[in-house]
């Protein structure tokens, strides 16, 4: 499929595509898992950002995706399987949704372009941060999951600021190590 007909098909260019990220906001400091829930995490500045389910991450591990989602559900009863990184998101002012992916054992940021936290440009998930993931539908299918697939992981940007390839590592975004690696 051409880059036009993927224009037609999403209304996103590839360059619209490749530099969503520029848009990605980082939390401020590291994120915290509330006492309340564990799912609701906060930054140094209050913050809210959703631990989404692990299978729900599974476009961001270094398997594949159906390996990725496999080992997810199986780690709920083999914890041996547990897929190394959690997917967060966080909604920004304009209803689109900043997205993180950090490693559960290191604490780092993905900065690895196929598999690290893309802007969501879809703003029809108001659930979101209770459903803890994106719907799989609509405008989120639309303007992020089939552009992704068609156009690929050739993002510009890491987030808002940070070009790919201007750091080497990723700065550490999780808080709490020790309680996060038995998640």
């Amino acid at each position: 499929m051409s880059d036009e007909q993927i224009k037609q098909e999403t209304g996103l260019s590839r360059e619209d595509h490749e530099n969503r990220n520029q848009f990605n906001e980082l939390p401020k400091g590291k994120i915290k898992p509330s006492p309340e829930d564990k799912t609701i995490w906060t930054d140094d500045d209050g913050r809210p950002w959703k631990l989404n389910a692990e299978p729900n991450a599974a476009y961001h591990q270094p398997y594949t995706v159906p390996i990725a989602f496999i080992r997810a559900h199986l780690s709920k009863f083999i914890p041996g399987l547990k897929v190394p990184n959690l997917k967060f998101i966080s909604p920004n002012a304009d209803g689109k949704y900043s997205e993180i992916v950090a490693n559960r054992y290191t604490g780092e940021l993905i900065i690895e372009q196929n598999i690290m936290g893309t802007f969501n440009l879809a703003t029809d998930a108001p659930d979101a941060m209770i459903d803890g993931k994106l719907p799989t539908i609509g405008g989120h299918n639309l303007l992020d999951v089939i552009p992704h697939n068609k156009y690929g992981g050739g993002y510009k940007h890491i987030a808002t600021g940070i070009e790919t390839g201007s750091i080497e590592k990723g700065p550490i975004v999780l808080a709490h190590l020790e309680e996060i690696a038995s998640f």
